[in-house]
């Protein structure tokens, strides 16, 4: 299995170059009730994402002033990785080890919602995704949840494929190959 050291600093200002922040307490409540509105599903609490991103150094997200797109992300370890294929990966509260501590050897990735609620929110979240997961995560697996079908067509664009197994509407993307020249 693939592992990917994150280069934090060069994640933010490449994020930043699609309009997103990392979230306070406020932001990501807005951007979670965004991502409920859209989606018609119950997401992960403000404080759990703050958590996760008190451990990962990554996680939560968003863009608009106010909020109109949120990104919300989870390092993995490799038991993570095997958490999120077998099932047992809670992505609102994930144990410990499943999640890649900052400094860590990153060993996938879990996008736990990534919406827009405007047309230019929803490029910008398209133009972050697909240019993060080639430039920052490119060596590892990524997976994310099929909630609706807009998202499972998002996806699909971005390379995903349904996954037997795992969480339920889980989805995923095998490692990629990129060539060195165009390695970050």
């Amino acid at each position: 299995m693939g592992e990917v050291r994150i280069d934090y600093a060069g994640l933010a200002r490449r994020a930043g170059e699609f309009e997103f922040r990392r979230a306070n307490y406020a932001e990501l409540e807005a951007g979670l009730a965004l991502a409920e509105q859209l989606t018609g599903q119950a997401m992960a609490t403000p404080a759990s994402i703050l958590w996760i991103e008190s451990q990962t150094g990554m996680a939560g997200w968003v863009t608009g002033d106010p909020v109109d797109g949120v990104f919300i992300t989870v390092a993995l370890s490799a038991a993570g990785v095997a958490a999120v294929r077998d099932g047992t990966f809670v992505p609102a509260w994930p144990a410990l080890d499943h999640i890649c501590s900052t400094g860590e050897a990153c060993s996938g990735v879990y996008i736990g919602v990534y919406a827009g609620a405007t047309k230019e929110a929803r490029k910008c979240v398209m133009m972050a995704a697909g240019i993060t997961r080639l430039e920052f995560f490119a060596p590892v697996p990524c997976f994310a949840r099929g909630a609706t079908e807009d998202g499972k067509r998002s996806m699909a664009s971005l390379g995903f494929h349904a996954i037997e197994g795992g969480l339920p509407d889980l989805w995923g993307q095998d490692p990629l190959l990129v060539p060195q020249e165009q390695a970050a």
